[in-house]
């Protein structure tokens, strides 16, 4: 009787590892990362979303996190005073100042104030300052000059500079000061004092306190305790009722994601905290 042979069994082909299988890994783990960190900002980090959105994408469009965080913001200060700020970020063809207004789903707000940058550090001017500022005069518009300091720079030519270049008249926003970054070369000592010096010599000419602005944590952690007598303007682009509790303010910049009718590119809103008889106590006399 023959013996049955035993089938030696079979040792299964390992699947090779091919470059194909490898790309397409990587594909797929990519766009489902992608996706999920997508997801991931939308919902945990929509400032930062509203940031990138903005960079990809040339149209005027918000996430709907922003876009419900502005309509809120228009609800709860209908009654109060609106305006916007500009510098060389908007060009000038991109303004149409007749149709410069803010609005939601049911209201419009119109613009009742104007903010410009007029110059930077010790002797930088902004290319579209004089345009906007006469085009502002025309609309019949209240008009503010602001000078974006620079912390390294020297404070007294930095004064000399705003008020060589601006010329405010009755009506007129009060002086305005743009703070938002501490020095590289300097302590924070003379950062305090550079800007007092600023100040000092600005108010010498205009006989009032000028405005500062700046964004709430800056202001919190390095100028509220020396200038809390000046006229605030804050930034604060989160999702809030008001931009602080804590301090008293007159402005709040609450985005930079303006979309109007009047411009071609998104802008920087603003609200003033009280009516137009109120916003004279910020204006020269």
């Amino acid at each position: 009787m023959r013996k049955k042979q035993q089938k030696t069994p079979r040792t299964p082909k390992k699947k090779k590892f091919t470059v194909g299988r490898f790309l397409a890994f990587i594909c797929i783990f990519t766009i489902l990362a992608g996706v999920g960190g997508v997801f991931y900002l939308r919902n945990y980090y929509p400032g930062i979303y509203q940031k990138i959105l903005n960079r990809i994408s040339s149209r005027k469009i918000n996430s709907a996190y922003e876009s419900q965080r502005i309509e809120r913001i228009l609800s709860l200060y209908k009654g109060k005073v609106f305006g916007c700020d500009l510098s060389h970020y908007q060009e000038r063809e991109e303004i149409e100042w007749d149709s410069l207004y803010i609005q939601n789903k049911q209201l419009k707000f119109p613009i009742k104030f104007t903010i410009f940058r007029a110059t930077m550090g010790n002797e930088a001017t902004d290319k579209n300052f004089n345009h906007f500022w006469q085009e502002a005069k025309r609309q019949n518009l209240i008009r503010g000059a602001y000078h974006y300091y620079r912390p390294d720079e020297d404070p007294k030519l930095q004064a000399a500079s705003y008020l060589r270049n601006t010329n405010l008249q009755k009506g007129d926003f009060l002086p305005i000061l743009d703070v938002e970054k501490l020095p590289k070369q300097k302590s924070l000592e003379q950062f305090i004092a550079d800007i007092q010096t600023w100040m000092d010599i600005v108010e010498k000419k205009y006989k009032r306190k000028p405005i500062l602005y700046t964004y709430i944590s800056f202001y919190e952690d390095y100028l509220y305790y020396h200038f809390k007598e000046h006229p605030l303007w804050v930034a604060n682009y989160n999702n809030v009722a008001v931009p602080t509790s804590l301090f008293d303010w007159k402005m709040w910049q609450f985005t930079e994601n303006g979309i109007t009718a009047g411009a071609k590119v998104k802008i920087d809103f603003n609200v003033f905290n009280g009516d137009e008889n109120d916003l004279k106590e910020l204006l020269i006399d």
